[in-house]
């Protein structure tokens, strides 16, 4: 049984470094093609205090990397990433629902029906108390904005 986890990981560790490119509409990225800003896309889920990753242990998915505090992290991001990554491709929820395309503030989120969500926050504004506020509606919109900039780079 240990061999076959092994197996299904060195697989999808080679699967992941098929794609070089990354998508830059369809995730949201810094400058050095970094997924989530440097966050351990685990630590969201872990005691729900996001933690910057160590470059040390990083993993390549869909040309984004992504950055763990430790090994146990970055295998289990490995074995099932889609379960791990943000929705919108880490672009902030609230502005998607609202027309616009921002980079969230990465320590202001939720976790919601196992997904998760990030936010932008502004001296003035915070989208994540804006999206609780009708989070069923602004997902919907939110998700068809989404599906709009992925395909235009543009919100209709």
């Amino acid at each position: 049984m240990k061999y076959i986890f092994y197996l299904i990981l060195f697989i999808s560790v080679q699967s992941f470094a098929q794609n070089p490119k990354a998508d830059t509409l369809k995730y949201c990225l810094n400058k050095e093609m970094v997924g989530l800003g440097g966050y351990d896309p685990m630590s969201y889920f872990e005691g729900g205090k996001p933690q910057l990753g160590n470059k040390k242990y990083v993993a390549n998915y869909e040309g984004v990397e992504y950055y763990f505090i430790n090994q146990a992290n970055k295998n289990t991001f490995v074995v099932n990433p889609n379960k791990y990554l943000p929705e919108f491709g880490g672009w902030c929820s609230m502005t998607l629902a609202m027309g616009r395309a921002t980079t969230p503030k990465y320590d202001n989120f939720i976790v919601s029906d196992g997904k998760l969500f990030l936010f932008e926050r502004t001296l003035s504004v915070n989208g994540r108390e804006l999206w609780l506020k009708d989070p069923n509606q602004n997902k919907k919109i939110a998700t068809k904005n989404y599906t709009s900039f992925r395909k235009t780079g543009k919100i209709k």
